[in-house]
């Protein structure tokens, strides 16, 4: 398993210390640097390479938001980015970002985890080999049939390792874009699939998932609570603990779904 660069962007040292602490017992990681604010963490960036950047979001000075837009900048060499903050009200905000993830204080360790396990998903796609038969997907991709086949609609196939796993709708809490790959969230593990979002959005079976934003899709059944935002968009609270961004454009679709 590769080894990941990762910067941390805290401005209370309790809780940076924590995180560093949670990031230093794991072998499959690197702490390049703990920044007290985004101006420090520039510097760093500017130095050498960062896979994945854990920032807060209000600190003095550059907040995280304005920081991840400039690091957006980088193009492929930008770090893909977790926001860790204990404020609820962004979380629309670090969506339309793309960030991997979004870490509530206070976090415990497995939902650390799980936001680790979500963004090296990410990395890894950026940098996994490709074959001639795989053309452009990863080699651990989920595979989808070119066309829908009869008795087959409620399953797909997942290349892992050198074995090929069936993963069925009904295990699929949730998917999300990720350029040219979507992200089949099931419980804590993750699976990628190639082509369209919009192709995956028609395969998928419309009574069990409904579309919630341009890149997101869940599994109604998956939904443990709505949490309600400003300006009319909603949270999903997934049961997994996972927060998955509802617009308002397709919030009443959700509604409607839910009621029905």
């Amino acid at each position: 398993m590769r080894t990941l660069n990762v910067l941390i962007v805290e401005d209370e040292e309790l809780a940076r210390e924590r995180l560093a602490r949670l990031l230093r017992e794991r072998g499959d990681l690197v702490l390049v640097g703990a920044c007290r604010n985004c101006d420090e963490a520039e510097q760093l960036v500017g130095r050498q390479p960062v896979d994945l950047a854990l920032l807060d979001i209000q600190m003095p000075g550059t907040s995280g938001m304005r920081f991840s837009q400039r690091l957006r900048e980088l193009g492929d060499a930008a770090p893909i980015v977790v926001f860790v903050t204990a404020h609820r009200r962004y979380a629309c905000d670090a969506f339309d970002l793309q960030a991997a993830d979004y870490l509530l204080k206070p976090f415990d360790r497995p939902r650390l985890e799980r936001a680790l396990e979500i963004a090296r998903a990410r990395i890894e796609a950026r940098v996994a080999p490709l074959s001639p038969q795989q053309s452009l997907l990863p080699a651990n991709s989920v595979m989808l049939p070119s066309e829908p086949k009869s008795g087959a609609s409620g399953r797909v196939l997942v290349r892992d390792s050198g074995r090929i796993l069936i993963v069925r709708y009904e295990q699929i809490d949730w998917v999300e874009a990720d350029g040219r790959e979507c992200v089949l969230h099931c419980g804590h593990k993750t699976h990628r699939v190639g082509g369209p979002f919009t192709d995956l959005v028609a395969r998928l079976d419309n009574g069990r998932f409904v579309q919630v934003s341009r890149s997101s899709l869940i599994n109604i059944d998956s939904i443990a609570q709505l949490q309600e935002m400003f300006k009319g968009d909603l949270v999903a609270v997934m049961k997994s603990g996972d927060e998955v961004h509802v617009s308002r454009r397709f919030r009443s679709g959700v509604m409607d779904r839910l009621a029905s």
